[in-house]
């Protein structure tokens, strides 16, 4: 179910980036991200009511008290996304846009579990994990090219 699951997200940030693209042509570039964020906060605060019986079963002052500052921030780089996106999707294409995406994910990825930054589980970066990333930046350039 995971792996389902991911893929779902995986095409719905496809298909976020290519539709606000388009509507970023038709309206204005600012318009899309923001219109984004408008629906999926709408959506996002139905989740939390739910998932949290109202907000009920989160012990806010232990959640204040012991979550570092910056966990509170994550919302930034998830706009810088939707705002760089929809600006280059119209210039760069789906395959480009994308695949820079993906590799760029992998690096900051690879690099966070390599220190188990931010809480993450660190994870070695072994040869296998270099020589598949080394394979994806490779495919990376052919698709771009």
């Amino acid at each position: 179910l995971d792996i389902i699951l991911l893929a779902i997200g995986g095409t719905c940030t496809a298909l976020q980036g290519i539709v606000n693209g388009l509507l970023s042509r038709k309206t204005a570039p600012g318009f899309p991200p923001w219109l984004s964020f408008a629906v999926g906060s709408t959506l996002l605060f139905i989740f939390l009511m739910v998932d949290t019986r109202g907000g009920k079963s989160i012990n806010w002052k232990n959640a204040f008290k012991t979550a570092p500052w910056w966990a509170w921030l994550g919302g930034l780089p998830g706009a810088a996304f939707v705002v760089v996106i929809t600006l280059m999707m119209p210039i760069r294409g789906p395959a480009i846009v994308y695949s820079i995406y993906i590799c760029s994910k992998m690096v900051t990825s690879l690099i966070v579990d390599s220190f188990g930054f931010f809480g993450a589980k660190q994870r070695p970066a072994t040869i296998p994990r270099l020589v598949g990333f080394a394979i994806m930046v490779a495919g990376v350039l052919m698709v771009s090219l």
